[in-house]
């Protein structure tokens, strides 16, 4: 037989309904509040089968609110990591890959270049994610021409002959 849950939740169901309304995100956190107080429900399987999670988010859950109550159930825990790429090493990238002379070929040199003149070692996938979710910028696309391409040599090549003489 499954080990009875022994929490007692403080907060009537009528609160904790207005609760889900106002935090969308925890709905799930709530709901197992709200069973736990109607008290159909005795096990944490049987909890996290009827909240369709597994029985370690009830646990998790459970414990949060025996330790700290709803103020601690209801906190966002996600994210919150700093990222690496600083303000000045972002402005220098941006500066080089809008430089058309001086830009990058690809993300493995962009890569190169954060590691050699900042210290920052990011994996290629962080990279990628990085350049194109700030810049929008995709380092491997065809050009329309060449980047060192003379507009003088182009236009004296694009001047029509005027008479061919045979000798």
């Amino acid at each position: 037989m499954p080990k009875r849950i022994t929490v007692t939740v403080k907060e009537s169901i009528k609160e904790l309904k207005a609760l889900q309304k106002t935090h969308r995100s925890q709905h799930n956190r709530l709901q197992m509040l709200i069973l736990i107080k109607e008290g159909h429900i005795l096990s944490k399987d049987a909890l996290a089968q009827a909240l369709n999670v597994s029985n370690k988010s009830v646990h998790t859950w459970r414990t949060d609110y025996i330790n700290g109550g709803i103020e601690l159930l209801l906190e966002d825990n996600r994210g919150g990591r700093q990222g690496q790429v600083t303000e000045q090493a972002h402005h220098k990238l941006a500066e080089r890959l809008n430089n058309g002379l001086d830009g990058f070929k690809s993300f493995i040199e962009i890569q190169k270049w954060l590691q050699d003149d900042f210290a920052i070692h990011m994996e290629y996938q962080a990279v990628n994610k990085y350049v194109k979710r700030k810049f929008g910028a995709r380092p491997k696309v065809a050009r329309k021409s060449h980047v060192n391409k003379d507009e003088n040599a182009t236009a004296l090549f694009k001047k029509p002959v005027t008479e061919a003489k045979t000798y």
